[in-house]
């Protein structure tokens, strides 16, 4: 049994972290920190009755916690999990890792170095509506691959929201671009790159809030890229295939209870197809849980956050 503790009372720790993590076997949530906002703590208290604390490093050093899940603004990932896993604490932190390549590398190499897992929860990720439209592909649904475009925005948040924030690590390119660029990794594979980008900025704003990019393989396959938090909704991937053109609409975001419905359209019509209700946050914590206990499956998670990170950073730059 797996002994967690939250390092801050987030509104994704209290809302989609706990009820996944309650229906994973093999963990137990014990207890959360706040210091920011220490009021928040009755709400876990009364939901879930964990034990609440007001000092993140108390928790952090308490023997009797394994691991933690680090829901923070992106500027506070790197100090929090480097004081976990110096405490030999295993770490599940939200996405991005860290806002910068150099430290992202950095707790890989720590956690490395002590034989700890370090999960990045691109929770989507898991969903099984990603490996069944795979799968749809490989049976060549829609002929051979032209092109794969993903987009993720969203409508502009309350002012006060940390993705404005510059020193809190807001920007739309860690936000809502991450996501974009982990799905183009998922359908590109290890060898994807940037081609070419462009970050937009807005008057009155000190971030980044939009932007869109193309990636490509080795293979020449291309995804293009974009990315908003000051943007209609949108949710999106769509494949472009030889003979058929496959999309659907809520590839981040889907709900536990939503069944997710992927459109097949060609010369002959358009077929709708439902795949299967998941839990993506459950099984994202079940990823942690299993690279608690295998060094293959860390290394291969090492991996991907290094090349999240790095894909984040050459957009960046370019």
């Amino acid at each position: 049994m797996i002994r967690l503790g939250i390092i801050g009372c987030a509104e994704i720790a209290f809302r989609r972290f706990m009820p996944a993590a309650l229906a994973v076997e093999g963990l137990k949530v014990v207890a959360v920190a706040e210091e920011y906002a220490p009021a928040k703590l009755e709400s876990f208290k009364n939901e879930y009755g964990l034990e609440t604390m007001t000092s993140f490093q108390e928790l952090i050093d308490r023997e009797d916690i394994d691991a933690l899940y680090i829901p923070q603004p992106p500027a506070l990932h790197f100090k929090w999990a480097k004081a976990a896993l110096e405490a030999g604490k295993h770490v599940l932190v939200e996405k991005p890792s860290t806002t910068s390549l150099e430290d992202s590398k950095a707790l890989v190499d720590l956690a490395a170095s002590k034989g700890l897992a370090l999960h990045e929860n691109y929770m989507f990720i898991y969903h099984s509506q990603i490996a069944q439209i795979k799968e749809m592909v490989a049976r060549g649904k829609i002929g051979d691959v032209r092109l794969i475009k993903a987009s993720f925005g969203f409508p502009m948040r309350a002012a006060n929201d940390f993705r404005y924030n510059k020193a809190l690590g807001g920007g739309a390119l860690l936000d809502a671009g991450g996501y974009t660029l982990k799905l183009a990794t998922s359908f590109l594979g290890d060898t994807v790159r940037v081609s070419t980008a462009q970050m937009n900025y807005l008057e009155g704003f000190e971030v980044d809030m939009y932007g869109s990019a193309s990636l490509v393989n080795d293979s020449g396959l291309v995804c293009q890229v974009s990315y908003g938090m000051d943007n209609a909704y949108r949710c999106s991937l769509e494949i472009w295939g030889s003979t058929a053109r496959l999309t659907t609409n809520r590839i981040f975001t889907a709900p536990e209870n939503y069944e997710p419905v992927v459109f097949i359209e060609n010369n002959d019509g358009r077929q709708e197809i439902k795949l299967s209700k998941d839990s993506h946050f459950s099984h994202s914590i079940e990823a942690f849980l299993n690279e608690i206990g295998d060094a293959s499956s860390r290394d291969k998670m090492y991996n991907e956050i290094t090349l999240q990170a790095g894909l984040v950073e050459a957009l960046r730059k370019s």
